[in-house]
């Protein structure tokens, strides 16, 4: 397999080079799905989902590749026509997925090994017509949750000795599921809820042992805001820090960020920090509608008006460093009614088919946080007509030295601005995903996405049309691109503006 090189050509601060690219034929006898899924520095495995036409089993395909996209592994597994996939899971050194047969309790759990590609199956009764939200694995036992006659449920099942059990304490009317959180080190398991209670809303947090005991239960309410949603982030096992969005009454409407510190199960008074007060959250605006704005928020404020916002928040999970927490979260409001693609943009996501709408992405807000929780700095990236068919995270963002890379792919192209906490030091640049030969070009671009990988490397993946002409056909490739940011030049450029400021002593 030859890898090609290939330079970036826009401008003098383009970073963003393409280096090593797979490129796998799609089937004319089969319709098929792919899934890409990041190991890290251990490489990547992809998923090819083949339906033969002629067979009503359908087969999957496991590949392992190494960070130069060499195939180390393969295997297969012909999955019963009477199962159906629900969603999949990554952990360290295991992927699983969940199938269920519908209309049944019988549920069905693969375990792929990344090291062997060796595959372990273990099946189950759970519940029949259980609406899966959230499936994972701690230990030696699977997490599934959801709604059980409109009510939520955790179920966890041993593979071992095949015990089913469900946890305590959640099936209560008028609440919503928010997040299963496991923490493996302290084999904790944090079932986060979101419950209407007399015409107040109560954002809670149950803690299970490995074993299913319910241990403590933390609950946060407050008079005038509601909490949407929250991430723990552990400091001790009796100590952690509570990270997320609130909202303006009982409504999925974000009205800021909030920050509490939990002590066992005592939360502080949280600290809110309203829209308005990150310094760079409206610069998605032109700046004369955002001077509008701003001169709007600050006439509320001096007369001792609440300002109110209608923002719909997609919150990532926590980027953690040694010095800080870093939030990222895109702005977004419901489309177009879609049909549904077929890639997939990575494991927990249910890959049941619902009539969902599309979505459409406005701006992602960067926040850095201290380790105490405090707020030290913000920054915003612009998002130009980027929908998805499913509400997912599209914006990543990388630590990459001491800058953190931003991106997102749109088109078969990849758009990127580089940050320096709350300093823009590249603005927004566009790079094309290229075919692999130079004789070949991009006909046409589907569903593309864009992942971390390890360091400074990112994945590029989708479906593409190439050829060597557009007056004809071409050929139909599922595509993995390896793409690094150099961020030497940034760091040399700036240097070099520093030295020439008035007054600089060298």
């Amino acid at each position: 397999m030859l890898l090609l090189i290939f330079a970036p050509l826009w401008g003098v601060l383009a970073q963003l080079q393409q280096s090593d690219r797979l490129e796998i034929p799609t089937s004319s006898s089969s319709s098929e799905q792919f899934e890409v899924f990041s190991l890290g520095e251990r490489g990547i495995l992809s998923v090819i989902r083949g339906n033969e036409f002629s067979n009503r089993n359908e087969q999957w395909e496991f590949v392992k590749y190494d960070t130069t996209l060499k195939a180390l592994w393969r295997t297969s597994y012909k999955l019963d026509f009477r199962y159906i996939p629900v969603m999949a899971y990554k952990a360290e050194e295991s992927g699983y997925w969940l199938f269920a047969e519908p209309d049944t309790d019988k549920f069905l759990f693969l375990q792929l090994n990344f090291q062997d590609g060796s595959i372990d199956t273990y099946k189950g009764n759970l519940l029949s017509g259980v609406d899966v939200q959230h499936f994972k694995v701690i230990g030696s036992k699977a997490l599934v949750s959801g709604y059980y006659r409109s009510r939520p449920i955790v179920i966890v099942h041993s593979f071992f000795d095949h015990t089913t059990r469900v946890l305590p304490g959640l099936f209560e009317k008028n609440t919503e599921l928010n997040n299963v959180d496991i923490n493996e080190i302290d084999g904790y398991i944090n079932v986060i809820t979101y419950a209407y209670r007399k015409k107040n809303c109560v954002f809670e947090i149950k803690t299970y042992n490995y074993d299913g005991k319910l241990l403590k239960r933390t609950s946060l309410s407050d008079p005038r805001y509601s909490f949407i949603s929250g991430q723990i982030v552990p400091l001790n096992p009796d100590d952690s820090y509570l990270i997320g969005n609130y909202s303006v009454g009982c409504t999925q409407y974000s009205q800021g960020l909030f920050v509490t510190h939990i002590s066992d199960d005592t939360p502080e008074e949280p600290q809110f920090i309203e829209f308005s007060e990150l310094q760079n959250f409206f610069n998605y605006m032109k700046p004369k509608r955002r001077a509008r704005v701003l001169e709007k928020i600050g006439k509320r404020k001096s007369l001792g008006k609440e300002n109110r916002f209608r923002y719909r928040l997609l919150v990532h999970q926590l980027i953690q460093t040694e010095k800080e927490i870093v939030l990222v979260a895109e702005v977004y409001y419901p489309n177009q009614r879609s049909t549904s693609p077929i890639i997939s943009g990575g494991m927990s996501r249910p890959y049941v088919a619902r009539a969902l709408e599309g979505y459409r992405y406005t701006h992602a807000i960067v926040c850095g946080f201290d380790r105490s929780g405090k707020l030290m700095w913000d920054n915003t990236i612009t998002i130009k007509d980027l929908t998805s068919f499913d509400l997912q995270e599209m914006v990543q963002v990388t630590p990459v030295d001491d800058y953190f890379v931003l991106a997102y792919p749109q088109e078969g192209e990849i758009h990127t601005e580089v940050i320096s906490r709350n300093k823009v030091v590249v603005e927004t640049e566009k790079f094309k995903i290229n075919p692999k030969s130079e004789k070949e070009k991009v006909l046409n671009n589907e569903d593309g996405y864009l992942s971390p990988w390890y360091g400074q490397y990112f994945l590029a993946y989708g479906m593409q049309r190439i050829g060597t002409s557009s007056v004809v056909q071409g050929r139909e490739v599922f595509y993995v691109n390896k793409l690094t940011y150099k961020t030497d030049d940034i760091g040399k450029m700036e240097a070099k503006e520093e030295a020439s400021r008035p007054g600089h002593q060298p």
